[in-house]
């Protein structure tokens, strides 16, 4: 699924001069091409999510469009008032990547397992949630999240 979504992301990026691609310190070799092809619409937050969110707000504002991709805990529980206050509240057109849906990440913890995140993006205004559940759906659904006038996310599984 995460090879999926970044060569359809590479893609939509050529067409798109306002896609910005915002990471949390992961995806390095995932997206190797859209680095190589766009050094610069990446950026590499760090281990700094809630200031990930906060800035693609701010991008948001000014007529980007950004993707946020980094593991789902890290992306929605630690920043969930971010998201509500700053992309939700203002209905951006910010999208949020979540990878290792479900038990992926099993070997790393309970920190890192994601079985609550679908109930808390659901709780949000003007969320729109999608979860694909193979990479010809992540195909197929990446556009629809991409073009969406206001917040999306998107839930992937690991593998």
């Amino acid at each position: 699924m995460r090879n999926r979504f970044s060569k359809i992301l590479t893609e939509v990026a050529k067409q798109d001069e306002e896609l910005i691609l915002l990471v949390g310190d992961i995806g390095f070799n995932v997206f190797d091409d859209f680095i190589e092809t766009f050094p610069k619409k990446f950026l590499n937050a760090g281990v700094a999510e809630s200031n990930m969110i906060g800035t693609a707000a701010g991008m948001a504002m000014n007529s980007m469009k950004p993707i946020v991709y980094t593991i789902i805990p890290f992306l929605l529980m630690r920043t969930f008032e971010q998201i509500r206050n700053d992309i939700c509240m203002h209905n951006l057109q910010v999208t949020l990547v979540g990878v290792g849906g479900g038990l992926s990440y099993d070997t790393l913890g309970p920190t890192h397992h994601a079985i609550e995140d679908i109930a808390i993006m659901r709780s949000l205004p003007n969320m729109q949630v999608l979860t694909p559940s193979d990479p010809d759906e992540v195909e197929w659904l990446f556009p629809l999240a991409f073009s969406h006038k206001g917040p999306t996310y998107l839930r992937l599984g690991k593998g």
